[in-house]
């Protein structure tokens, strides 16, 4: 399983390995997505595509089998309240996707052992793309 190129922000990145020291234990979604971050080409904020998906970004993404595709939030867990579309970057979807650009694919182990097929579609919002950089 080839895995695509990912891009994050030198914000995001930093946020998210803080995030993850100070869990006391690391689900596998957590261990994947430190991996991810660790593959991850970094950029300042102002330099990430307009295409990616980056925290706190709204996307069209298509879960197979599925081929209607679904619009989430991709946010922070301390950001998550369980608003319809809001999805938590620790969920195994929302760690998939992270960093991912328009029209790329990724596979993605879900906890029950089964591989996930994700694709992103469209970015419909990013905070780097607006100016907003918080």
């Amino acid at each position: 399983m080839t895995k695509p190129n990912i891009i994050l922000s030198e914000q995001d990145l930093h946020r998210l390995e803080t995030m993850l020291e100070h869990q006391s234990k690391l689900t596998p979604t957590m261990e994947h997505l430190e991996a991810e971050l660790a593959r991850a080409e970094v950029v300042a904020p102002q330099e990430v595509p307009a295409n990616v998906v980056s925290m706190n970004a709204k996307v069209l993404i298509t879960i197979a089998p599925s081929t209607e595709p679904t619009e989430i939030t991709l946010v922070y867990p301390h950001d998550f309240i369980g608003e319809k579309g809001q999805v938590n970057v620790l969920a195994p979807v929302g760690a998939a996707i992270l960093g991912l650009s328009e029209g790329q694919e990724i596979e993605w182990p879900q906890p029950d052992g089964h591989i996930m097929k994700v694709k992103i579609e469209k970015v419909l919002y990013q905070p780097e793309r607006e100016g907003n950089y918080l």
